[in-house]
């Protein structure tokens, strides 16, 4: 008994999997599965029919219950022969007319039309509600079927059977709507049973994954954090070594030794700024005090004073256009980092007797747009993708001193907020620099890192600016 229950339910897989290759994406694998259950039910229930009609000598009957039913089961050989959507379009035509054919013959008093009720359920069934294009073909399908029945069955009295027999068949008929209405009742609610089993599942996965990713982050974090400080003392041991050695023998090194002394000094140094910025990466965003209110125009300010030398060397000059709108749910050091980073390297990079930054802003829906604008020496715009990398330079230390990652800094701080970071250059014709930041307060941390770069930056911001330039 065990074995023959278990070889049925094999066939019964294997039937209804017919069709549901892997190489289907697995909702559509679904719908095939859907198509072969409710046309092998179908089919099952029209057998039922034959035995009854042979037995009751209505041989045209039994011989087009039959046809009936091969093409029912033509359905499941489409969907062998990899044609997934004609099956189902198969099946609701095949259905529709065999209910009208039978109905019109065996006569109105057997019941038969009823079965338009059920193929009206059968497309939400077969097809996705998101494919409400093939669901309202196959809704208006038995609509239409029925109609036309409707209008049409007296036409065919003649032919129909006596009314003791309509009468028997509608008993026959009636057990089958109960046995057919509950069959896709539980198909409904198992495939509801399976979606949710599913979500479930999916949901667990993500909060495993979301899980796993902090716990990899926060150990990638430490571990960032406990090499740059490991490597900070080797590498100021090398420079203080450097320093010793230069002091205690510099009268018995000729030129070349000193020379080499010196570019091992100037390579720790730079070791140990890149140490700085990276341990400065590793730490944007975290231990942040609570976000509040700050005044950009006062971190300008602040900006211009802890610079002030270096604006004294160059003869460079920082002019704000316009006040500058307050920000909400923000961080002071973050926003300083942005500015200070920006302002710096329009002085840096620039050959000007008179550097010059600009800055201004625009406000685009629920954004404010940052604008901070040089005449220094540009940027090529096929480094557009290159600039906000960490420790990518476009230029040789000899020519320009720093590391590379304080533009990396400025995105991802950007980015924390949900904002985003881009510029518009030509060489040797300045740069613009503009960056978003949100105006409402600022959503949940999670949700603020999550959000893809540039998520929700109105593109009237950027042809703003562009008109700008």
């Amino acid at each position: 008994m065990q074995k023959t229950l278990s070889l049925i339910k094999d066939f019964w897989t294997c039937l209804t999997s017919v069709g549901a290759a892997d190489t289907l994406e697995a909702n559509e694998r679904k719908y095939v599965r859907f198509t072969n259950v409710i046309a092998t039910l179908t089919a099952l229930a029209v057998f039922v029919y034959i035995p009854v009609s042979i037995w009751r000598q209505q041989y045209l009957l039994a011989a087009l219950q039959v046809v009936d039913m091969l093409f029912v089961l033509s359905v499941i050989w489409l969907n062998w022969q990899g044609y997934t959507n004609a099956s189902r379009y198969t099946y609701l035509i095949v259905v529709n007319g065999f209910v009208y054919i039978n109905s019109c013959f065996i006569g109105y008093e057997s019941h038969v039309h009823d079965f338009f009720y059920i193929s009206y359920i059968v497309p939400f069934l077969l097809f996705s509600v998101r494919d409400y294009r093939n669901i309202v073909f196959g809704v208006v399908a038995a609509i239409g079927a029925f109609f036309i029945y409707n209008h049409t069955y007296q036409y065919f009295t003649a032919y129909n059977l006596p009314s003791e027999m309509q009468q028997s068949i509608y008993a026959v008929n009636l057990w089958m709507k109960f046995a057919l209405f509950g069959l896709a009742i539980y198909i409904l609610s198992y495939y509801n049973y399976m979606t949710e089993t599913q979500l479930s599942d999916s949901n667990q996965k993500l909060q495993a994954q979301a899980a796993e990713l902090q716990r990899s982050n926060k150990d990638l974090e430490d571990f960032g954090s406990i090499i740059s400080h490991d490597l900070r003392a080797p590498v100021r041991g090398i420079s203080s070594f450097m320093t010793l050695l230069r002091r205690r023998y510099e009268g018995q090194l000729d030129r070349e030794a000193l020379e080499f002394i010196e570019m091992a000094q100037g390579s720790a140094e730079r070791m140990s700024r890149q140490i700085e910025d990276m341990l400065s990466y590793s730490k944007v965003a975290r231990n942040l005090p609570p976000a509040g209110s700050v005044d950009p125009n006062a971190i300008v300010r602040i900006i211009e004073m802890e610079l002030g030398e270096k604006f004294r060397e160059r003869n460079a000059q920082v002019i704000v256009r316009e006040e500058l709108p307050r920000l909400r749910e923000v961080h002071q050091t973050l926003i300083h980092h942005i500015f200070q980073n920006l302002i710096a390297n329009g002085i840096k990079f620039n050959t000007n007797e008179n550097p010059l930054v600009e800055i201004s802003h625009s406000t685009e829906e629920d954004h404010y747009v940052f604008r901070i604008q040089d005449n220094g020496i540009g940027i090529d715009t096929q480094y557009s993708g290159k600039v906000f990398q960490m420790f990518k330079r476009l230029h040789t230390e000899e020519q320009f001193e720093g590391t590379g990652i304080g533009l990396a800094i400025c995105k991802k701080i950007v980015n924390h907020y949900g904002g985003d970071i881009w510029f518009e250059s030509q060489p040797g014709a300045g740069t613009s620099f503009y960056f978003s930041l949100p105006r409402r307060p600022a959503q949940s941390v999670i949700y603020s890192i999550a959000r893809p770069a540039g998520a929700g930056i109105p593109m009237a911001a950027r042809a703003h600016c562009q008109s700008q330039t």
